[in-house]
Protein backbone atom coordinates (compact mmCIF):
# COMPACT_ATOMS: atom_id res chain seq x y z
CA UNK A 1 0.00 0.00 0.00
CA UNK A 2 1.32 3.43 -0.82
CA UNK A 3 0.44 6.65 0.89
CA UNK A 4 -3.03 5.46 1.63
CA UNK A 5 -4.68 8.07 -0.52
CA UNK A 6 -5.58 6.05 -3.61
CA UNK A 7 -9.33 5.73 -3.60
CA UNK A 8 -9.34 3.17 -6.39
CA UNK A 9 -6.97 0.72 -4.68
CA UNK A 10 -8.59 1.08 -1.30
CA UNK A 11 -12.09 0.54 -2.61
CA UNK A 12 -11.08 -2.88 -3.87
CA UNK A 13 -9.78 -3.95 -0.49
CA UNK A 14 -11.74 -1.75 1.88
CA UNK A 15 -14.10 -4.56 2.94
CA UNK A 16 -11.23 -6.74 4.14
CA UNK A 17 -9.23 -3.98 5.81
CA UNK A 18 -9.48 -3.19 9.49
CA UNK A 19 -10.80 0.29 10.09
CA UNK A 20 -8.19 1.32 12.66
CA UNK A 21 -5.62 2.33 10.09
CA UNK A 22 -8.35 3.89 7.93
CA UNK A 23 -9.40 6.01 10.91
CA UNK A 24 -5.76 7.02 11.24
CA UNK A 25 -5.87 8.49 7.73
CA UNK A 26 -8.91 10.57 8.66
CA UNK A 27 -7.24 11.77 11.87
CA UNK A 28 -4.14 12.71 9.87
CA UNK A 29 -5.93 14.91 7.37
CA UNK A 30 -8.09 16.60 10.04
CA UNK A 31 -4.90 17.50 11.90
CA UNK A 32 -3.35 18.85 8.70
CA UNK A 33 -6.37 21.03 7.92
CA UNK A 34 -6.33 22.30 11.53
CA UNK A 35 -2.71 23.33 11.06
CA UNK A 36 -3.46 25.05 7.75
CA UNK A 37 -6.17 27.18 9.36
CA UNK A 38 -3.38 28.88 11.30
CA UNK A 39 -0.26 28.60 9.17
CA UNK A 40 -1.92 29.90 5.97
CA UNK A 41 -3.63 32.74 7.78
CA UNK A 42 -2.22 36.27 7.71
CA UNK A 43 -3.47 36.77 11.28
CA UNK A 44 -0.64 37.62 13.71
CA UNK A 45 -1.57 35.24 16.51
CA UNK A 46 1.59 35.70 18.56
CA UNK A 47 0.97 39.39 19.11
CA UNK A 48 -2.36 38.64 20.80
CA UNK A 49 -2.54 38.59 24.63
CA UNK A 50 -1.76 35.15 26.02
CA UNK A 51 -4.86 33.37 27.26
CA UNK A 52 -6.65 30.02 26.94
CA UNK A 53 -8.00 30.99 23.53
CA UNK A 54 -4.58 31.93 22.21
CA UNK A 55 -3.13 28.74 23.68
CA UNK A 56 -5.72 26.70 21.76
CA UNK A 57 -4.85 28.35 18.45
CA UNK A 58 -1.14 28.29 19.27
CA UNK A 59 -1.38 24.52 19.72
CA UNK A 60 -2.90 24.28 16.23
CA UNK A 61 -0.21 26.42 14.65
CA UNK A 62 2.49 23.78 14.10
CA UNK A 63 2.11 20.43 15.84
CA UNK A 64 -1.12 19.05 14.30
CA UNK A 65 0.11 19.41 10.73
CA UNK A 66 3.46 17.83 11.52
CA UNK A 67 1.75 14.94 13.28
CA UNK A 68 -0.60 14.54 10.31
CA UNK A 69 2.15 14.22 7.71
CA UNK A 70 4.06 11.84 9.98
CA UNK A 71 0.96 9.63 10.28
CA UNK A 72 0.52 9.50 6.50
CA UNK A 73 4.19 8.61 6.14
CA UNK A 74 4.10 5.94 8.86
CA UNK A 75 1.21 4.23 7.07
CA UNK A 76 3.17 4.24 3.82
CA UNK A 77 6.52 3.03 5.06
CA UNK A 78 4.98 0.36 7.28
CA UNK A 79 3.62 -1.45 4.24
CA UNK A 80 6.53 -0.63 1.95
CA UNK A 81 9.16 -1.90 4.41
CA UNK A 82 8.13 -5.49 3.67
CA UNK A 83 6.36 -5.20 0.36
CA UNK A 84 8.85 -2.89 -1.30
CA UNK A 85 8.34 -1.67 -4.84
CA UNK A 86 10.01 -2.19 -8.21
CA UNK A 87 11.14 0.75 -10.30
CA UNK A 88 8.29 0.05 -12.70
CA UNK A 89 5.83 -0.12 -9.81
CA UNK A 90 7.15 3.13 -8.34
CA UNK A 91 6.84 5.05 -11.59
CA UNK A 92 3.40 3.56 -12.19
CA UNK A 93 2.26 4.80 -8.77
CA UNK A 94 3.62 8.24 -9.57
CA UNK A 95 1.80 8.28 -12.91
CA UNK A 96 -1.50 7.37 -11.25
CA UNK A 97 -0.92 10.06 -8.63
CA UNK A 98 -0.07 12.66 -11.28
CA UNK A 99 -3.55 12.22 -12.76
CA UNK A 100 -5.10 13.31 -9.46
CA UNK A 101 -2.77 16.30 -9.22
CA UNK A 102 -3.67 17.22 -12.78
CA UNK A 103 -7.37 17.00 -11.94
CA UNK A 104 -7.10 19.34 -8.95
CA UNK A 105 -4.97 21.76 -10.95
CA UNK A 106 -7.69 21.86 -13.61
CA UNK A 107 -10.20 22.62 -10.85
CA UNK A 108 -7.90 25.37 -9.58
CA UNK A 109 -7.53 26.82 -13.08
CA UNK A 110 -11.31 26.85 -13.55
CA UNK A 111 -11.68 28.64 -10.23
CA UNK A 112 -9.16 31.26 -11.35
CA UNK A 113 -11.17 31.90 -14.49
CA UNK A 114 -14.54 31.94 -12.73
CA UNK A 115 -13.82 33.84 -9.52
CA UNK A 116 -13.23 37.59 -9.45
CA UNK A 117 -9.73 38.64 -8.45
CA UNK A 118 -8.85 41.70 -6.38
CA UNK A 119 -5.56 41.97 -8.27
CA UNK A 120 -5.15 41.40 -12.03
CA UNK A 121 -3.15 38.29 -12.82
CA UNK A 122 0.01 38.87 -14.81
CA UNK A 123 1.32 36.92 -17.78
CA UNK A 124 3.87 35.31 -15.46
CA UNK A 125 1.08 34.14 -13.16
CA UNK A 126 -0.68 32.38 -16.02
CA UNK A 127 2.54 30.79 -17.29
CA UNK A 128 3.31 29.46 -13.82
CA UNK A 129 -0.24 28.15 -13.51
CA UNK A 130 0.15 26.17 -16.73
CA UNK A 131 3.55 24.85 -15.66
CA UNK A 132 2.10 23.80 -12.31
CA UNK A 133 -0.73 22.00 -14.07
CA UNK A 134 1.54 19.73 -16.09
CA UNK A 135 4.61 19.56 -13.83
CA UNK A 136 3.29 19.67 -10.26
CA UNK A 137 5.84 17.18 -8.96
CA UNK A 138 8.96 18.84 -10.33
CA UNK A 139 7.69 22.28 -9.32
CA UNK A 140 7.01 21.03 -5.76
CA UNK A 141 3.43 22.30 -5.86
CA UNK A 142 2.46 19.80 -3.16
CA UNK A 143 5.71 19.34 -1.25
CA UNK A 144 4.60 16.10 0.40
CA UNK A 145 3.68 14.49 -2.91
CA UNK A 146 6.92 15.58 -4.58
CA UNK A 147 8.96 14.17 -1.69
CA UNK A 148 6.96 10.95 -1.73
CA UNK A 149 7.48 10.54 -5.47
CA UNK A 150 11.25 10.88 -5.05
CA UNK A 151 11.10 8.48 -2.10
CA UNK A 152 9.28 5.91 -4.25
CA UNK A 153 11.78 6.17 -7.10
CA UNK A 154 14.70 5.69 -4.70
CA UNK A 155 13.05 2.90 -2.69
CA UNK A 156 13.99 -0.01 -5.03
CA UNK A 157 17.63 0.89 -4.36
CA UNK A 158 17.43 2.03 -0.73
CA UNK A 159 15.49 -1.00 0.55
CA UNK A 160 18.04 -3.65 -0.53
CA UNK A 161 20.84 -1.51 0.94
CA UNK A 162 19.10 -1.37 4.31
CA UNK A 163 18.55 -5.14 4.20
CA UNK A 164 22.22 -5.63 3.36
CA UNK A 165 23.30 -3.57 6.39
CA UNK A 166 21.98 -6.20 8.78
CA UNK A 167 20.65 -5.64 12.26
CA UNK A 168 23.72 -4.16 13.98
CA UNK A 169 24.68 -1.67 11.27
CA UNK A 170 21.04 -0.71 10.78
CA UNK A 171 20.81 -0.03 14.53
CA UNK A 172 23.95 2.14 14.39
CA UNK A 173 22.46 4.04 11.46
CA UNK A 174 19.27 4.66 13.47
CA UNK A 175 21.27 5.94 16.45
CA UNK A 176 23.33 8.31 14.30
CA UNK A 177 20.27 9.70 12.51
CA UNK A 178 18.31 10.01 15.75
CA UNK A 179 21.11 11.99 17.39
CA UNK A 180 21.64 14.12 14.28
CA UNK A 181 18.02 14.82 13.31
CA UNK A 182 16.37 14.18 16.66
CA UNK A 183 18.48 15.35 19.59
CA UNK A 184 20.65 17.99 17.89
CA UNK A 185 17.65 19.34 15.98
CA UNK A 186 16.12 20.40 19.32
CA UNK A 187 18.69 23.20 19.57
CA UNK A 188 17.00 26.48 18.51
CA UNK A 189 18.30 27.65 15.15
CA UNK A 190 19.44 24.19 14.04
CA UNK A 191 19.28 23.63 10.29
CA UNK A 192 20.28 20.07 9.49
CA UNK A 193 18.48 19.64 6.16
CA UNK A 194 15.79 17.23 7.31
CA UNK A 195 12.71 19.41 6.89
CA UNK A 196 10.01 19.35 4.24
CA UNK A 197 11.91 17.12 1.85
CA UNK A 198 12.66 13.53 0.93
CA UNK A 199 15.46 13.52 3.52
CA UNK A 200 12.87 13.44 6.29
CA UNK A 201 11.09 10.58 4.52
CA UNK A 202 14.28 8.52 4.40
CA UNK A 203 14.92 9.28 8.08
CA UNK A 204 11.52 7.95 9.09
CA UNK A 205 11.88 4.94 6.79
CA UNK A 206 15.20 3.96 8.37
CA UNK A 207 13.66 4.11 11.86
CA UNK A 208 10.38 2.36 11.03
CA UNK A 209 12.01 -0.39 8.97
CA UNK A 210 14.35 -1.23 11.84
CA UNK A 211 11.43 -1.37 14.25
CA UNK A 212 9.41 -3.61 11.95
CA UNK A 213 12.25 -5.95 10.97
CA UNK A 214 14.15 -6.41 14.21
CA UNK A 215 12.18 -5.24 17.26
CA UNK A 216 9.25 -6.62 19.20
CA UNK A 217 6.11 -4.55 18.97
CA UNK A 218 5.74 -2.17 21.89
CA UNK A 219 2.80 -2.73 24.19
CA UNK A 220 -0.34 -0.66 23.68
CA UNK A 221 0.05 1.07 27.04
CA UNK A 222 3.58 2.15 26.09
CA UNK A 223 2.22 3.57 22.84
CA UNK A 224 -0.37 5.53 24.83
CA UNK A 225 2.38 6.81 27.14
CA UNK A 226 4.31 8.08 24.11
CA UNK A 227 1.25 10.03 22.95
CA UNK A 228 0.65 11.52 26.40
CA UNK A 229 4.30 12.43 27.01
CA UNK A 230 4.74 14.01 23.59
CA UNK A 231 1.54 16.01 24.01
CA UNK A 232 2.54 17.17 27.50
CA UNK A 233 5.95 18.33 26.26
CA UNK A 234 4.34 20.42 23.51
CA UNK A 235 1.60 21.75 25.81
CA UNK A 236 4.00 22.75 28.60
CA UNK A 237 6.36 24.32 26.06
CA UNK A 238 3.49 26.38 24.61
CA UNK A 239 2.45 27.57 28.08
CA UNK A 240 5.90 28.27 29.48
CA UNK A 241 7.50 30.06 26.53
CA UNK A 242 5.00 32.94 26.22
CA UNK A 243 5.56 33.60 29.93
CA UNK A 244 9.34 33.45 29.63
CA UNK A 245 9.50 35.38 26.34
CA UNK A 246 6.60 37.88 26.37
CA UNK A 247 6.17 40.43 23.60
CA UNK A 248 8.76 38.84 21.31
CA UNK A 249 6.97 36.75 18.71
CA UNK A 250 10.07 36.18 16.58
CA UNK A 251 12.13 34.74 19.45
CA UNK A 252 9.12 32.75 20.63
CA UNK A 253 8.84 31.03 17.26
CA UNK A 254 12.58 30.31 17.26
CA UNK A 255 12.13 28.30 20.45
CA UNK A 256 8.78 26.70 19.55
CA UNK A 257 9.98 25.48 16.17
CA UNK A 258 12.57 22.85 17.27
CA UNK A 259 10.01 21.08 19.47
CA UNK A 260 7.11 21.18 17.00
CA UNK A 261 8.74 21.00 13.59
CA UNK A 262 8.37 18.01 11.28
CA UNK A 263 10.14 14.85 12.49
CA UNK A 264 11.03 16.36 15.90
CA UNK A 265 11.20 13.94 18.85
CA UNK A 266 7.87 15.02 20.44
CA UNK A 267 6.12 14.92 17.06
CA UNK A 268 7.43 11.43 16.31
CA UNK A 269 6.49 10.26 19.82
CA UNK A 270 2.87 11.31 19.34
CA UNK A 271 2.68 10.09 15.75
CA UNK A 272 4.26 6.71 16.44
CA UNK A 273 2.09 6.19 19.51
CA UNK A 274 -1.10 6.98 17.60
CA UNK A 275 0.01 4.79 14.72
CA UNK A 276 0.66 1.80 16.99
CA UNK A 277 -2.63 2.22 18.85
CA UNK A 278 -4.85 2.51 15.78
CA UNK A 279 -2.91 0.04 13.64
CA UNK A 280 -3.80 -2.70 16.07
CA UNK A 281 -7.45 -1.73 16.44
CA UNK A 282 -9.62 -4.64 15.32
CA UNK A 283 -12.93 -3.27 14.17
CA UNK A 284 -14.62 -2.72 10.85
CA UNK A 285 -16.69 0.24 9.72
CA UNK A 286 -17.69 0.62 6.09
CA UNK A 287 -18.40 4.32 6.74
CA UNK A 288 -14.90 4.97 8.10
CA UNK A 289 -13.34 2.99 5.26
CA UNK A 290 -15.30 4.95 2.66
CA UNK A 291 -14.41 8.33 4.17
CA UNK A 292 -10.78 7.28 4.44
CA UNK A 293 -10.59 6.74 0.68
CA UNK A 294 -10.82 10.51 0.23
CA UNK A 295 -8.55 11.50 3.12
CA UNK A 296 -5.52 12.33 1.01
CA UNK A 297 -7.78 13.93 -1.57
CA UNK A 298 -8.74 16.46 1.12
CA UNK A 299 -5.09 17.42 1.36
CA UNK A 300 -4.71 17.68 -2.42
CA UNK A 301 -7.86 19.76 -2.84
CA UNK A 302 -7.17 22.22 -0.02
CA UNK A 303 -3.48 22.60 -0.88
CA UNK A 304 -3.95 23.36 -4.57
CA UNK A 305 -2.27 26.81 -4.61
CA UNK A 306 -5.16 28.92 -5.89
CA UNK A 307 -7.78 27.07 -3.84
CA UNK A 308 -5.57 27.33 -0.75
CA UNK A 309 -5.22 31.08 -1.22
CA UNK A 310 -8.97 31.54 -1.61
CA UNK A 311 -9.82 29.17 1.22
CA UNK A 312 -7.68 30.65 3.98
CA UNK A 313 -7.52 34.31 2.97
CA UNK A 314 -11.04 34.97 1.62
CA UNK A 315 -13.49 32.21 2.54
CA UNK A 316 -12.26 31.39 6.06
CA UNK A 317 -10.40 34.31 7.63
CA UNK A 318 -9.22 33.76 11.19
CA UNK A 319 -9.05 37.47 11.97
CA UNK A 320 -12.79 37.77 11.25
CA UNK A 321 -13.78 35.61 14.21
CA UNK A 322 -10.77 35.41 16.55
CA UNK A 323 -12.17 38.11 18.85
CA UNK A 324 -15.50 36.30 19.16
CA UNK A 325 -16.19 34.48 22.42
CA UNK A 326 -17.10 31.49 20.26
CA UNK A 327 -13.82 31.60 18.30
CA UNK A 328 -12.73 28.09 19.32
CA UNK A 329 -16.10 26.57 18.40
CA UNK A 330 -16.10 28.49 15.10
CA UNK A 331 -12.60 27.24 14.28
CA UNK A 332 -13.58 23.63 14.96
CA UNK A 333 -16.70 24.06 12.82
CA UNK A 334 -14.64 25.54 9.97
CA UNK A 335 -12.21 22.62 10.10
CA UNK A 336 -15.07 20.10 10.00
CA UNK A 337 -16.79 21.88 7.10
CA UNK A 338 -13.59 22.07 5.05
CA UNK A 339 -12.88 18.36 5.61
CA UNK A 340 -16.45 17.31 4.80
CA UNK A 341 -16.74 19.42 1.64
CA UNK A 342 -13.29 18.48 0.34
CA UNK A 343 -13.94 14.82 1.13
CA UNK A 344 -17.24 14.89 -0.77
CA UNK A 345 -15.53 16.54 -3.74
CA UNK A 346 -12.80 13.90 -3.81
CA UNK A 347 -15.35 11.10 -3.61
CA UNK A 348 -17.01 12.64 -6.67
CA UNK A 349 -13.62 12.81 -8.36
CA UNK A 350 -13.17 9.13 -7.59
CA UNK A 351 -16.53 8.27 -9.13
CA UNK A 352 -15.65 10.32 -12.21
CA UNK A 353 -12.34 8.48 -12.53
CA UNK A 354 -14.09 5.11 -12.10
CA UNK A 355 -16.46 5.92 -14.96
CA UNK A 356 -13.71 7.15 -17.28
CA UNK A 357 -9.95 6.68 -17.04
CA UNK A 358 -9.99 3.95 -14.39
CA UNK A 359 -11.90 1.45 -16.49
CA UNK A 360 -8.47 0.26 -17.58
CA UNK A 361 -6.43 1.70 -14.73
CA UNK A 362 -2.81 2.31 -15.66
CA UNK A 363 -3.21 0.59 -19.04
CA UNK A 364 -1.49 3.40 -20.96
CA UNK A 365 1.48 3.31 -18.64
CA UNK A 366 1.74 -0.49 -18.79
CA UNK A 367 1.71 -0.45 -22.60
CA UNK A 368 4.31 2.31 -22.77
CA UNK A 369 6.55 0.54 -20.26
CA UNK A 370 6.25 -2.74 -22.18
CA UNK A 371 7.18 -0.97 -25.42
CA UNK A 372 10.25 0.65 -23.86
CA UNK A 373 11.29 -2.62 -22.19
CA UNK A 374 10.86 -4.57 -25.43
CA UNK A 375 12.88 -2.03 -27.39
CA UNK A 376 15.61 -2.06 -24.78
CA UNK A 377 15.74 -5.86 -24.83
CA UNK A 378 15.84 -5.88 -28.64
CA UNK A 379 18.78 -3.49 -28.73
CA UNK A 380 20.69 -5.66 -26.29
Amino acid sequence: MGMGFKREEMSKRGKSRESGIELLRIVAVVLIVSHHLLCHSTFDLFNEPFCVKRLFFQMLYLAPGKIGIALFLFISVWFLADKGVTLQGAIRKIWLLWRELFFWNIVGMCCQLALPSSEPRTVNDWWFSWLNMFFPLTRNEWWYVSSYAIFLVLLPFVLPCLRYLGKENHKKCCVVLFVLWGALALIPGSNLDNGLSVVGFEYVFVLISYYKWYMKEIKANYAAILVVLGTLVILIWNIALPMLIPDNSSLLMDFLWPVEKEWSIPILMISFGLFELLRRATFHSSVINMIATSSFGVYLATEQPFIREQLWSKWIVLSDFYDSKYAIAQAILCIIIVCVVASALDLLRGLLFDMTINRHRGAWFDKLWSMVASENKRQK
